[in-house]
């Protein structure tokens, strides 16, 4: 217990004195007898226990006594609230308290520290005992009163208590009661009345709001753990792994194996015996055996263990960051409360009635089963719940519960099980892209999905199919979860019958004034600039009340009252009433002018340069001009559904206008190409193939400079990891089959050997690429249709033109026709997709962690492009003979051409992105990207899946207008 709250009361009327605790800043629970004889507001003193004895009395006034609060009051309600009103008083500085209810049939220990006349001194000076006991929540339900048995220390005669009354009584951090009298059942038993029974009586929860204690009970049972009671972790059921899952299980076995076989057969001696290959095969066959083996989950040994513990501190640093941005770079969160919801059957058990945001751990840890839906309004706090949840259960010093990990289900594409999606994300966010791994603590229970924003998913208006679906599948799985949604989305699911099962519902109060000015307070770095603000603040019917009801809202005046000057805005809104609709809007006006300067503040840690006020608040205003509010997006003449209040990286073209950043962009694109075009015609002019120039890359760069102008570019990116899918494979069959295609009509009019270097080529490049970067709707119909008849005409064009001058010109040729028969049909595959609901970028595609990953994937792919054309391209300038040139001018010639194909082909995206700045050169910052990673940081820009979007819809509407 914290000694600092234990005072001493002194009735001036009756001449007695009594104990109490200090429960707030400035309030003090105690026995109603004590003060006996003093009316409301009357006066008595209280003195703070000093061990050193030099605290002096100070006076107090009762704010709250059971007599004045109704009539015919039980006597066994003696509580009463008094109120410290001596000027000079300062608060202790130790945490709030918290309250208790006891349920169950176990008794609890507990202990108070009061005055009682048994250690009084000469001189009437009373000395402190503790009371060390134990309370029976069996003994006196009737009159539910609790009964103290002491059993430890000193216990002296009935007469000897006297002075005790009023004692706080605490069990563990709880306070429970508050001690009334000495029992003639026994030395030593003391008589105490809840502080849950006093909250039943009229006035004495307002009270306590309206002197700042925030006052939640909790219930505390006193039985034992059962070890037997359920297991620490509840097993999944998992379904069977796919045919994808499964073969790309079996790619690394299999590649081991054949790498062995084959290195082994090429150390076979001159004449090897049959015994020779025969060994090989089965040295292959172990070393695949071998490698699935190392490869292979340890469901029940040290490897789960470790990599339990290796996620919890990675999630543990993970919400530690995110929860910091939502509280505007700061570790203090409001303590708001939230009420249990009962709904129509399913219920968890053991959900207590209410909870707020410190006992919200506690609150999961007696739900049976633990699934938790949290519900409030916009702005409520429900997402810093869902964080502060998994923060305050990984904080604990011995946690061995499964491991809460949160995930925005915005990306969730409900196609996919939900296990396999969960899965998915777990390894790649948390494991190291282990999805093995991952599916394995998923299924031992070690895992607890916390996901985050089930009314993101659809549409702001109309109906919610992705919703509808995604509780349907939740309510397949088994283990235990935690889900937000605002209260109107969910109440509107769960009268159509679809609502999550077998869980808790709460709903995320208003702020009360008492704990937004407690948590203001606890923000300020100057209490004093806030002095003013405290009555204004707590009274009903003001401006500032009315405001600052929402944890955003408050986050936004703590971090406006950091500086002298937000202070005093804050300050002149003080007598506005409620009413005054324009003072309301003045004030939310003001807050949010406060927010950007506030965070503009240097970081002695931050060594980056630092962003002025008015350039980030002009730069967001240009980049969320053209995003809209609660709406959905129109779609464009193309068919490209555009993002109406995400920010991503490759759709922040139309910030620049209709046309500069696309025309900007085709710019670029001449400009990537134009050495390359140099070069290679000194290399064709000296060895007289300058038409073989024009004849082979002209196509190219308009073609690029056509693509790059478009309204709607997909992102380039390469996944390494489809090698090892069905899809993957199938695609580079896909285009295995279309060099075949190309070889046919080529043979007999070229001859084999440009025929099977042209095959080859485009069969590599169309497959390759359309495996590795393509999205996985695309219409494959559509999409051979186009680049079929195009892939040929570049081949059969460049056989004609110049396929007198070998086989590498038809390399050449079949590489340029896959890439120009990708960059013709790919589109076309998009927007027959975009005709079936389609062709939209992939929901959390693997490889695209974060908003800023399409660009980084964007520009790795053109620069792996690059690399892979300017290698070839250094080797014909080296060692065909028509080709042939000096190695300066070879080495020149290869790095030209890999920009040209490079970053001026394939990276589409990295083009409009400098043409965006190009375009809004002096307007925008040149390092953009940094930027939104900064704004991200610091709290104004969030994260959904693989788009920025602004952190609130209040802060965006203010950026707009």
């Amino acid at each position: 217990m914290d000694q600092e709250r234990v005072v001493e009361v002194w009735n001036p009327v009756s001449k007695r004195s009594g104990s109490g605790y200090l429960i707030g800043d400035d309030v003090v629970l105690t026995a109603h007898h004590i003060v006996a004889g003093v009316p409301l507001r009357g006066a008595v003193e209280v003195r703070q226990l000093d061990p050193e004895g030099g605290t002096d009395w100070m006076a107090a006034e009762p704010v709250w006594l059971p007599e004045a609060a109704a009539s015919g009051v039980p006597p066994d309600m003696d509580g009463a609230l008094l109120r410290i009103t001596a000027p000079n008083w300062r608060p202790p500085a130790t945490s709030a308290v918290r309250f208790g209810r006891v349920v169950g049939k176990h008794r609890l220990p507990c202990v108070g520290l009061g005055f009682p006349d048994a250690v009084t001194r000469p001189g009437r000076v009373r000395d402190t005992m503790p009371v060390r006991g134990h309370v029976d929540p069996l003994h006196g339900m009737k009159s539910r009163m609790t009964t103290v048995q002491v059993d430890e220390g000193i216990v002296p005669s009935r007469s000897g208590w006297r002075g005790s009354s009023g004692t706080g009584l605490l069990c563990g951090p709880y306070l429970i009661a508050v001690v009334t009298a000495e029992k003639s059942l026994a030395p030593g038993v003391l008589g105490a009345v809840p502080v849950s029974v006093l909250a039943e009586l009229p006035g004495f929860e307002q009270t306590l709001y309206a002197h700042g204690v925030h006052f939640v009970t909790e219930d505390i049972d006193g039985a034992p753990p059962d070890p037997d009671d359920e297991p620490d972790c509840t097993p999944i059921a998992m379904p069977p792994p796919s045919s994808r899952q499964r073969l790309r299980k079996l790619l690394a076995p299999a590649a081991t194996g054949t790498a062995t076989t084959l290195a082994l057969l090429a150390l076979a001696p001159p004449s090897p015996s049959v015994t020779w290959p025969a060994g090989s095969a089965l040295s292959g066959v172990l070393a695949g055996w071998g490698m699935d083996w190392f490869r292979g989950p340890r469901s029940a040994g040290d490897v789960r263990e470790s990599a339990v513990r290796r996620l919890r501190e990675a999630v543990r640093a993970e919400v530690g960051r995110r929860r910091r941005q939502l509280l505007g770079n700061d570790d203090k969160a409001i303590n708001v409360t939230f009420v249990t919801l009962p709904q129509h059957g399913r219920n968890a058990d053991k959900a207590s009635p209410r909870g707020d945001f410190d006992g919200i751990a506690r609150y999961l840890d007696a739900l049976r089963p633990q699934r938790l839906v949290i519900t409030g309004g916009p702005g409520s706090g429900k997402t810093l719940l869902a964080y502060e949840l998994v923060h305050r259960l990984l904080a604990r010093k011995h946690y061995d519960g499964p491991v809460p990990v949160p995930v925005d289900l915005s990306g969730w594409d409900t196609g996919v099980l939900f296990t396999d999606w969960f899965a998915a994300r777990l390894g790649q966010e948390y494991l190291g892209g282990s999805e093995t791994q991952a599916r394995d603590l998923l299924a031992s229970g070690r895992v607890m999905p916390v996901l985050d924003g089930l009314d993101e998913m659809d549409a702001a208006d109309g109906e919610r199919p992705r919703a509808v679906a995604a509780i349907a599948e939740l309510n397949r799985f088994a283990g235990p979860l935690a889900l937000t949604c605002r209260s109107e989305e969910y109440a509107g699911l769960s009268r159509a019958g679809q609502r999550l099962l077998d869980c808790a519902t709460v709903r995320i109060e208003r702020v009360r004034p008492v704990d937004g000015w407690r948590f203001l307070v606890e923000r300020t770095v100057d209490r004093a600039r806030l002095a003013e603000l405290e009555n204004d603040l707590c009274t009903a019917g003001t401006a500032l009340g009315a405001v600052l009801s929402s944890p955003w809202m408050l986050t936004l005046a703590s971090l406006a009252s950091q500086t002298d000057a937000g202070a005093a805005k804050l300050l002149s809104f003080i007598g506005a009433p409620a009413s005054d609709i324009r003072a309301r809007e003045e004030l939310r006006a003001t807050l949010l002018e406060e927010l950007i300067p506030s965070l503009c503040e240097p970081d002695p840690a931050d060594r980056r340069r630092r962003y002025q006020a008015a350039a980030v608040s002009q730069w967001l205003r240009l980049l969320t001009a053209s995003l809209r509010v609660g709406q959905a997006a129109p779609a464009d003449r193309g068919g490209a559904v555009m993002p109406s209040r995400d920010l991503a990286i490759h759709t922040l073209w139309p910030v620049a206008g209709p046309r500069s950043a696309r025309y900007a962009a085709a710019a670029v694109t001449v400009a990537c190409w134009l050495p390359a075009l140099l070069s290679l015609a000194v290399c064709l002019h000296r060895n007289h193939a300058l038409p073989l120039l024009l004849a082979l890359l002209t196509p190219a760069p308009l073609l690029s400079a056509w693509n790059a102008r478009a309204r709607y570019v997909e992102p380039r990116r390469i996944l390494f990891r489809r090698l090892g899918s069905r899809l993957g494979w199938s695609r580079i069959l896909l285009g295995a089959t279309l060099g075949g295609v190309l070889m046919l009509p080529l043979t007999p009019v070229f001859g084999q050997g440009f025929a099977l270097a042209a095959g080859a080529g485009s069969a590599a490049v169309f497959g390759f690429g359309l495996a590795l970067s393509v999205r996985a709707d695309i219409d494959r119909s559509h999409l051979m249709s186009v680049s079929v008849p195009t892939a040929l005409l570049v081949t059969v064009g460049a056989g004609l033109l110049v396929g007198r001058l070998g086989d590498f010109i038809g390399l050449v040729a079949g590489c340029g026709a896959g890439a120009i028969g990708l960059a013709v049909g790919v589109p076309a595959g998009l927007r027959a997709a975009r005709r079936n609901n389609g062709g939209e970028p992939d929901p959390d595609p693997p490889g695209v962690p974060t908003p800023l990953s399409p660009l980084r994937n964007d520009v790795t792919a053109g620069v792996v492009s690059g690399v892979v054309v300017a290698i070839l391209t250094l080797y014909g300038t080296l060692c065909v003979e028509w080709l042939r040139v000096d190695w300066p001018l070879a080495v020149l010639t290869a790095l030209a051409c890999g920009v040209a194909a490079g970053p001026g082909f394939v990276a589409v995206t990295g083009r409009q992105y400098l043409g965006l700045l190009l375009a809004m050169r002096g307007k925008l910052p040149w390092r953009l990207t940094a930027f939104l990673r900064w704004c991200h940081e610091r709290g104004l820009l969030r994260s959904a899946g693989t788009v920025y979007q602004v952190r609130h819809d209040e802060l965006l509407e203010w950026l707009q207008h």
